[in-house]
C-alpha cells in the first residue's frame, strides 16, 4: 500500500499555492458583510411564493436547459434567448467560461482589486493570470492594460463593473478600447448594474468576444444561487458545452420565474436601497476619520485609521462589515452593505460612538 501522504503530489501546485474562498462565521445580527439585498420578502410576496413551490414535482429533474425561464427572461431584457445561459450564481458561470476559453495563450488577465473568484477560479484550472493594478481612483488603467493585452494576449480579461470590492463604475470608454483590443473573450461582470443603472448588454450585437453576467444575488434572491450570462449565441452555445447537466434546480427556476413575473417587487426595494445608500453616505461622511470612496453600488468601500479595531468594535456592537486584512491597497479598507433604515442607523450610532470615545 502507498504512503497515503503521497496523495498530496496528486494535487496541482497552482492549487497547493492558493487559499479558498472563505466567508467568516461571526454572528451578528446586523450583517452588512455581503452586499445582499437587506429586504426578503414580505407577506403576500412570500405566501405567493411559497404556493408556488408547493406545487413543485420534487421526484423529477428540472427543466435541463432552464428554458422556460431564460424564454422569460429573454422578454424582460430584450435579449435572444438562446444567447442567455444561467448559471448556480454567477461563480458557477465564470467556471464555465475559464473551462471553455483556454484554447490559445492560457492567460487570463484581471484587475486587481476586484472580486476575487476570477483569479481563484483561473489558477485551479491551470491558467496563468495576469494582475493588473487599477488607478488612483480605482478606475482601470488603460495603458498598463493595453500594454499587457498586446504582450500577453490573454484567453480572458475579467471586468467587473461596479467594481466589487471598491464599488465605482469603470469608465465606459476604456471598456470599449479593451473589447478593441482584445483577441480573446471580454467578462464585464456587471453583478450591480441594479445600482448604477448601466449595462453593456446593448454593445454584444458589435462584439462577439463580449460576455455579460449579471446576478439575482443583489437584488433580493442571493439564496436562490441563480447567475445570468448574456452573448451573442453562437458563443453561448460554445460556452454551454461546459454546463454540467440539470444546473439550475426546479425551486431556483420557479424562484426566478416569480421574480421576473413580479418587476415591481424588485424595483421597489431597489430604490429604498438607493435611498439609503444617499443617506448612509452622508452619515459616513460626517465623520471625521472615515474616508469614504465613490460608489454605484449597494455597498461602501471606506478607509480607516486601523480597520483591524474599528472591525472587532463593530463586531462587539453586534454589526458584522467586511474586512480586507493586509491586503495590500485595501489594507486598512472596510466594505460595509447598504442595510434597512434600522440597521443603517445603527451602524452610524456605532461609529460616532467609537471615533468620538
Amino acid at each position: 500500500m502507498s504512503d497515503v501522504g503521497s496523495i498530496k503530489s496528486r494535487i496541482s501546485g497552482s492549487v497547493r499555492s492558493i487559499s479558498a474562498y472563505s466567508v467568516p462565521r461571526i454572528e451578528c445580527s446586523v450583517r452588512l458583510d455581503g452586499n445582499e439585498s437587506p429586504y426578503d420578502l414580505e407577506g403576500e410576496e412570500k405566501a405567493a411564493l411559497s404556493e408556488r413551490l408547493a406545487k413543485l414535482p420534487v421526484n423529477r429533474y428540472p427543466d435541463p436547459e432552464a428554458l422556460g425561464v431564460r424564454t422569460s427572461l429573454s422578454r424582460a431584457v430584450g435579449f435572444p434567448v438562446d444567447g442567455i445561459l444561467l448559471g448556480n450564481g454567477s461563480d458557477e458561470i465564470i467556471q464555465m467560461i475559464v473551462e471553455v476559453f483556454g484554447g490559445k495563450s492560457g492567460r487570463v488577465l484581471v484587475p486587481s482589486p476586484t472580486f476575487s473568484m476570477y483569479r481563484i477560479t483561473s489558477l485551479i484550472l491551470g491558467k496563468q493570470v495576469t494582475e493588473v493594478e487599477l488607478d488612483e481612483n480605482f478606475d482601470i488603467d488603460l495603458e498598463q492594460t493595453l500594454e499587457a493585452i498586446r504582450a500577453q494576449d490573454p484567453d480572458i480579461v475579467f471586468l467587473a463593473t461596479p467594481n466589487n470590492p471598491t464599488g465605482n463604475s469603470f469608465s465606459e470608454e476604456k471598456v470599449l478600447e479593451i473589447l478593441e483590443a482584445s483577441g480573446g473573450a471580454v467578462v464585464v461582470d456587471e453583478a450591480y448594474c441594479d445600482f448604477s443603472k448601466k449595462s453593456y448588454i446593448p454593445h454584444i450585437d458589435k462584439y462577439e468576444n463580449l460576455l455579460v453576467l449579471r446576478t439575482m444575488s443583489k437584488i433580493g434572491f442571493a439564496g436562490a444561487r441563480l447567475g445570468m450570462f448574456f452573448a451573442q449565441p453562437q458563443v453561448a452555445g460554445e460556452v454551454n458545452k461546459a454546463r454540467l447537466p440539470y444546473n439550475i434546480n426546479s425551486f431556483s427556476q420557479d424562484v426566478m420565474s416569480f421574480a421576473l413575473e413580479s418587476p415591481e417587487v424588485i424595483e421597489r426595494k431597489i430604490s429604498l436601497i438607493l435611498s439609503e445608500r444617499e443617506r448612509v453616505r452622508a452619515s459616513l461622511e460626517r465623520i471625521e476619520d472615515i474616508h469614504v470612496y465613490p460608489t454605484d453600488a449597494n455597498f461602501f468601500l471606506v478607509r480607516v485609521p486601523d480597520a483591524d479595531f474599528l472591525f472587532e468594535e463593530l463586531v462587539k456592537n453586534d454589526i458584522l462589515v467586511r474586512r480586507f486584512k493586509g491586503e495590500g491597497r485595501l489594507a486598512n479598507c472596510l466594505r460595509i452593505t447598504v442595510g434597512t433604515r434600522e440597521e443603517n442607523d445603527r451602524l452610524t450610532q456605532a461609529l460616532v460612538g467609537i471615533f468620538s470615545s
